[in-house]
Parts: structure tokens; C-alpha cells; sequence
């Protein structure tokens, strides 16, 4: 029953330090220059692609768009070609 009881105690010291790390180093500034764009510090959002899934798919090699679910059906140069939504 002790040994479990120290550990937990150091566990809780290791914690303790490295709050009080983490609080006391400042935190990292972005670079400063007058050649950087205003809206370098600006954190960048993620690409998204439409939303928008026709919901088709290829009935044959050269046939017509069939319905079907997640997928994307298009025509060219003759062929069907298939892709996921």
C-alpha cells in the first residue's frame, strides 16, 4: 500500500512542476519585422471542398451516371469515370 502511495505522490509533484514551468516561461512571440504582411499572424482556416455530392455513379465503361450514394459520376472523351464524394 505505501509503494502505490509514492508514486502517486511523485506523479503529482512532476505535474505541479511542470505547471509551474509552463507559467513562467513566457510565451513565444511572433517575429517582428517590417517586411512581414499584417496578416502573417493571422492563424490560416482549412480548405474545404463543397459539400454538394451528386450521388451517381457509372452503370458501364462508356454508359450513363446511375444513382448511388457517395460517389461522384462524370463523363469525358467518351468514358464514365467514378470518384468518391
Amino acid at each position: 500500500m505505501r509503494l502505490p502511495f509514492s508514486i502517486a505522490v511523485r506523479f503529482a509533484a512532476v505535474v505541479v512542476i511542470v505547471a509551474l514551468v509552463q507559467s513562467l516561461v513566457p510565451a513565444i512571440q511572433p517575429p517582428v519585422s517590417p517586411y512581414l504582411s499584417a496578416l502573417s499572424v493571422l492563424p490560416a482556416a482549412d480548405a474545404r471542398a463543397a459539400t454538394h455530392c451528386a450521388d451517381k455513379t457509372c452503370a458501364s465503361f462508356g454508359g450513363p451516371c446511375v444513382r448511388s450514394i457517395g460517389t461522384f459520376c462524370a463523363k469525358s472523351g467518351g468514358q464514365c469515370f467514378t470518384r468518391g464524394c
